[in-house]
């Protein structure tokens, strides 16, 4: 009987691995009562007597779901007209009843036992009593407590993922168990509406079976609830466990030691192990060469025409050898790098504990973590290689139990399988060993860091050289490298130059220095050569920015040239903007071209009155894209120096600043015209802005319809410090129309003569009004 049970358990599990899984994991106590679930609700009875232990009570339940299984086992005899299914249902619920009462049980034991006092453990006494006193403290015994509080909180991890995975399993189990009482509501309900002994046998059946079913629902949840109590029951006491490990390590991190003992004792172990990997590799390197020599007899006789099945076999079984000792040579070559590096990383912590000065310790801190860092980027592959090993592995095996290995003989598969797992472990002693050395680091790391738990009252010193080598590091990485070559004795050098932050930086203030420099002494050249030399205002602003751009050119190839720049670092980019320059500037290129022209002709100059389309006025400013034009009524316009070469400019003070000017008067038909140029033009001649050479005449310009005109014609000087010449022709308006009344020569109006025919009777003609319409008065 207790065979059968345990066969229909592992079946059941089969089934349900997960919570096999979990239940086997947990081993730590709980203290909680579970009832027995009954086939129908039914309010507790008020009883005097003691409640029954959970313990007894499974055992109860064990009994009688082992009486009922052995009381169907024994009506199983009884002859059956056909093959009942609910017969094969019922027992292997029977059997999977037993076992969970069983799991129960053997989960109650292990709550019982855990919660009595435990016998104290040596090692652990012995752990923190090296601790029990003042400092300092071996870094080996620190180590070893570190340790410790890693396997608790990985155990911790563990248990809070089982935990997880039971809240899943639970959420399902709940599921199972309401389906199953709504069968048993469904069966009982059938079984009261049955007829007929047959019916009524067949529908009794179904009822039992159902609640075999519920009941095996109801005891898979209550056992799920234990487990998840143990949990965290568990998770309660490691908890407690890393807060105690937690604090002593506050304590005793800040004066832990590592002595010259210590540090050659975990040298000399770790040089045993490096041996160990070196007598590995040396043995299977001739084993490999053995290999190698049979398979190349193999395929010598395959050649000669005398292979066989079984050498083919044998081939390709050497094959998979030789690729098995390839790969775990690769494997003990990386656990020799680590074991050395491990050697090498112990050796800079005894630096790092030794010295007194923050810079040491920082050369320590930058090898340590280079070190990590390379670990870091090497450890994902070395999962990923160990992870296809374990695959490998799993599946091999998996042919072998299938029968579906091949016709190989028994011997060749097990020495497969044999080598498949030998990888398997080569790369799991390198991820041992990574995993082993990257936390390792990673804790040294922040012993010495300036953050890290064991920090000290130098430890702003650090700090500093810390934020130093950071620094450093910024302003000396590389942003890329160039190549220039040369040609030395006949021969093509190729020198590597690397352009670094640092050098762009500093290239870049070298040059915002000097050209700062360069434009105060430019502005100050332009002053002297305007006020001692008398250079012209606008020649000397072309001279400075000439000069300005020269000298900046200059500049940018000797700050080249000092911070070690090859020019060829250019060559890229300004092959790359030319086609982007070419296309997006081109309207500024032309107007900067423009005005260096302009600037150079001199055709437009400051001061100068210039009129082009609808702007007339003075030239403000020459530049080298755009121009200046005040108008008269002040407003300034800024006209790109293209205009100046495309369309027609009129320049009133090119070559001097004369400018002809005309007045037209008309005077009444009968008055003294000789007179009254006389009068005009000697108003001309009183003004002291019209100019005396050449003078100013009067002329008869034409017989009108209502006066006799006469033109003044004069010529005035235009220039920013005269008046415009509007102003003298008011001023000679005023005077020609003052004078002219006192000689009595009248301005006349405009006449027209109407003229009428006498010679014949005029017609008069009387027209009647006509009638506005819609007007409706009769007045």
């Amino acid at each position: 009987m207790p065979d059968a049970a345990a066969a229909c358990w592992r079946q059941w599990f089969a089934w349900q691995p997960l919570l096999a899984l979990l239940l086997s994991l947990l081993a730590v106590p709980a203290e909680a009562q579970f009832p027995w679930p009954k086939a129908k609700s039914e309010p507790p009875a008020a009883s005097a007597e003691p409640a029954e232990k959970p313990r007894e009570k499974a055992a109860r339940n064990l009994a009688e779901a082992r009486r009922q299984q052995e009381a169907f086992r024994l009506e199983e005899g009884v002859p059956r007209p056909t093959e009942d299914p609910l017969v094969s249902e019922r027992r292997r619920l029977l059997d999977r009843l037993v076992a969970a009462y069983g799991e129960q049980i053997k989960l109650l034991d292990d709550i019982d036992n855990l919660a009595r006092p435990r016998p104290p453990d040596l090692q652990q006494q012995e752990l923190l009593a090296a601790f029990g006193g003042p400092g300092p403290y071996p870094a080996v015994r620190v180590d070893a407590l570190r340790d410790a509080q890693h396997a608790v909180r990985h155990l911790m991890q563990r248990l809070a993922a089982a935990d997880r995975a039971l809240d899943t399993l639970q959420t399902g189990q709940l599921d199972e168990q309401r389906k199953a009482a709504e069968a048993v509501r469904l069966a009982e309900d059938r079984l009261s509406r049955a007829r007929g002994n047959e019916e009524k046998d067949r529908e009794r059946d179904n009822r039992d079976t159902n609640l075999l079913r519920r009941k095996l629902a109801e005891t898979q949840l209550l056992s799920i609830g234990l487990a998840k109590e143990k949990i965290a029951s568990e998770r309660k006491t490691l908890q407690a466990r890393d807060s105690e490990i937690e604090r002593l390590l506050a304590r005793v991190l800040p004066a832990q030691e590592l002595t010259r003992d210590d540090l050659e004792q975990q040298q000399a172990l770790l040089r045993r192990e490096l041996k160990q990997l070196n007598s590995e590799a040396e043995r299977l390197l001739a084993e490999n060469s053995r290999r190698t020599a049979e398979r190349e007899r193999l395929v010598a006789g395959t050649d000669a025409g005398r292979g066989s099945a079984q050498s083919a076999q044998r081939l390709q079984l050497l094959d998979a050898r030789l690729e098995s000792d390839r790969i775990r040579l690769l494997a003990l070559n990386w656990a020799q790098t680590l074991a050395q590096a491990s050697i090498d990383a112990w050796a800079q912590r005894y630096v790092g504990f030794q010295a007194q000065d923050a810079a040491t310790r920082q050369t320590v801190v930058a090898w340590l973590s280079r070190n990590r860092d390379e670990l870091e980027n090497r450890r994902q592959l070395v999962q990923q290689l160990a992870q296809e090993a374990r695959a490998d592995l799993r599946e091999q095996e998996a042919r072998i139990d299938a029968g579906t290995a091949g016709p190989a003989t028994a011997a060749q598969q097990a020495e497969l399988l044999a080598a498949l797992r030998e990888r398997s472990v080569a790369f799991e002693r390198v991820e041992r060993m990574g995993t082993t050395l990257l936390r390792q680091l990673e804790r040294w790391l922040a012993d010495f860091g300036f953050r890290g738990d064991a920090a000290q009252h130098g430890d702003w010193k650090l700090a500093a050289a810390q934020v130093s080598e950071t620094l450093k590091g910024i302003w000396n990485f590389e942003m890329f490298a160039v190549d220039e070559s040369t040609i030395i004795d006949g021969k093509s050098v190729t020198v590597s130059y690397g352009v670094t932050v640092g050098k762009s930086i500093g290239a870049l203030l070298l040059f915002l220095l000097g050209y700062w420099l360069f434009a105060a002494l430019s502005r100050r050249l332009q002053r002297l050569m305007v006020q001692r030399f008398g250079v012209d205002q606008q020649l000397a602003s072309v001279i400075r920015r000439w000069a300005m751009i020269a000298l900046g050119v200059l500049l940018v190839v000797f700050i080249l040239n000092v911070a070690r720049i090859p020019l060829t670092v250019f060559a890229f980019l300004g092959g790359a903007l030319a086609i982007g320059v070419g296309f997006g500037t081109q309207t500024i290129i032309k107007n900067v071209i423009s005005g260096i022209i302009v600037l150079f002709e001199r055709k437009i100059r400051v001061g100068d009155i210039i009129q082009l389309g609808g702007t007339t006025g003075h030239v403000v400013a020459v530049d080298l894209r755009a121009s200046t034009v005040r108008g008269f009524d002040g407003v300034e316009a800024l006209i790109p120096n293209s205009s100046f070469l495309e369309n027609q400019v009129v320049n009133w003070t090119y070559s001097n600043p004369r400018i002809r000017r005309e007045i037209r008067i008309g005077i009444a038909y009968g008055s003294p015209i000789h007179r009254a140029a006389e009068i005009i033009a000697g108003c001309a001649a009183d003004h002291g802005e019209v100019l005396r050479d050449p003078p100013p005449e009067v002329f008869f310009e034409d017989f009108a319809d209502s006066a006799l005109l006469l033109v003044l014609v004069f010529w005035v000087e235009l220039g920013p410090q005269r008046p415009p010449g509007r102003r003298v022709d008011s001023d000679l308006r005023y005077a020609i129309e003052k004078r002219l009344g006192t000689a009595g020569i009248a301005i006349p109006f405009p006449q027209r003569d109407l003229h009428l025919d006498t010679s014949r009777p005029i017609a008069v003609r009387i027209t009647p009004p006509r009638e506005v319409p819609g007007d409706s008065c009769g007045d």
